[in-house]
């Protein structure tokens, strides 16, 4: 117990980069992470080792009926355990779900952070700290591997974005079960963790035992990963800030929004690949906020840049590209008009 508590707390200290006078609430499902994560953080307050924990955050998804609402009454007692307030939310993430044409995941995912950020202010709190370990970022590294990620995908989760710290992402989850465990704490089990139909539990209960069976230091390889990779990414995308605005030949802007931009396609053409895919992202969040290019929509921008053709054009997600004698014109996509 004093290794994992003296882990998280250097993981907060050095990569949460947790002020003194700041204040965690814990986001807790009732599974072993969370609940781990809700102990941890409250012995170290305790001793004056970790930030002040103000209370915990619960979402019922709605998901699986009783077994969901079994899961807020857990979450409700975790917290006169451990003499904290707690903030409740309930969404129909199904119908989110179907609403948005996302999957289940991503709409749960949505509804999480958008409550998180509405209810830190009732709390006082300046961070919400969540309960992903060593293995949900080694899970995380195969997903995105898996389907062809660079460097900035197999980054993987950070243990500090934002306002959210991760303080158990060093740390293994059967370290946090253990100590549980010893503890003699419940932690709730989600059936819907079981169905392999979802690509993360399929990778969890069927490529992770292989995986460790060949390499037992696996999950930690793939953690390692991410680590390098995250150095990596911030090195590629420092010296592509560099370079930007050398590449900007004309940017028009209007009430905080770019509305048309011009880059030099010879320039652009010519930056090493790992240059130039970072600086059309950079530019696509400035001309399209908030909508994220697939690896195959900048390789599509890099090709029309260095193409002999003068004139030619592409419609991103969000963006519209057009070349016109040796200029990238990227201007905002018109919004759909319902029928």
């Amino acid at each position: 117990m004093r290794a994992l508590l003296a882990r998280v707390g250097r993981t907060i200290r050095q990569d949460c980069r947790v002020d003194a006078d700041d204040r965690v609430v814990v986001a807790v499902s009732g599974g072993s992470d969370s609940v781990g994560l809700a102990w941890l953080l409250a012995e170290l307050a305790a001793r004056d080792r970790g930030p002040a924990v103000v209370g915990l955050l619960h979402v019922n998804h709605q998901l699986r009926g009783a077994e969901s609402d079994a899961d807020e009454a857990f979450c409700r007692a975790l917290a006169d355990r451990l003499a904290s307030p707690i903030a409740v939310a309930s969404f129909d993430v199904g119908a989110r779900a179907r609403e948005a044409r996302v999957s289940i995941e991503v709409a749960a995912r949505h509804a999480r952070y958008e409550f998180f950020d509405a209810a830190m202010p009732s709390l006082g709190a300046t961070l919400v700290a969540t309960g992903h370990t060593m293995d949900d970022q080694a899970e995380t590294v195969l997903l995105r591997l898996m389907r062809g990620a660079g460097t900035r995908g197999l980054s993987g989760i950070r243990a500090r974005r934002d306002n959210v710290i991760r303080p158990l992402i060093h740390s293994r989850r059967a370290d946090v079960r253990k100590l549980l465990t010893s503890r003699g704490e419940t932690w709730r089990e989600d059936g819907s963790n079981e169905d392999v139909a979802i690509p993360r539990n399929r990778v969890r209960h069927e490529l992770m035992p292989v995986l460790t069976g060949i390499a037992p230091g696996g999950v930690r390889a793939l953690a390692r990963l991410a680590l390098q990779a995250q150095d990596d990414e911030a090195a590629l995308t420092h010296a592509a800030t560099e370079f930007g605005p050398s590449l900007v030949l004309s940017n028009e802007a209007a009430d905080g929004r770019v509305d048309r931009m011009e880059v030099d396609a010879v320039m652009l053409s010519l930056m090493p690949p790992a240059l130039a895919r970072r600086l059309i992202r950079a530019f696509a969040a400035d001309v399209a906020p908030g909508r994220n290019l697939a690896s195959q929509h900048l390789e599509a921008v890099r090709s029309l840049a260095a193409s002999d053709k003068l004139v030619g054009h592409l419609d991103l997600p969000g963006m519209l590209v057009a070349k016109r004698n040796g200029r990238l014109v990227l201007t905002p996509a018109a919004p759909a008009t319902a029928c």
